[in-house]
């Protein structure tokens, strides 16, 4: 039981191996946030500039504080760099593995 208690936390306390399993967590949350606010919060019409700007919404003049979505050139970029750190965590947890 002891040995099986011992191989159990070395394997849990593989700094290396959590570090790259961490890496790959941070990325699928980044895919899947980006996702998120591309597909699935698109609601109104979508306007492209200014990025931040308040609007009256009624007489009282209560402020409404509206996030535009930014430039395809930025989505693709945060695609990229989150489908980058899943696959190099992957890669890494591989190599670490082989070793």
């Amino acid at each position: 039981m002891s040995t099986m208690l011992h191989g159990f936390w070395k394997r849990v306390s593989d700094k290396n191996r959590l570090c790259y399993a961490l890496v790959i967590a941070f990325g699928v949350c980044l895919l899947t946030l980006m996702l998120f606010f591309q597909f699935g919060y698109q609601l109104g019409e979508r306007q492209i500039k200014p990025f931040l700007r308040q609007e009256n919404i009624s007489i009282t003049e209560q402020k409404l504080l509206l996030i535009d979505e930014p430039d395809p050139i930025i989505r693709g970029i945060e695609v990229a760099i989150s489908i980058g750190m899943i696959t190099l965590g992957i890669d890494r947890l591989r190599v670490h593995a082989n070793k």
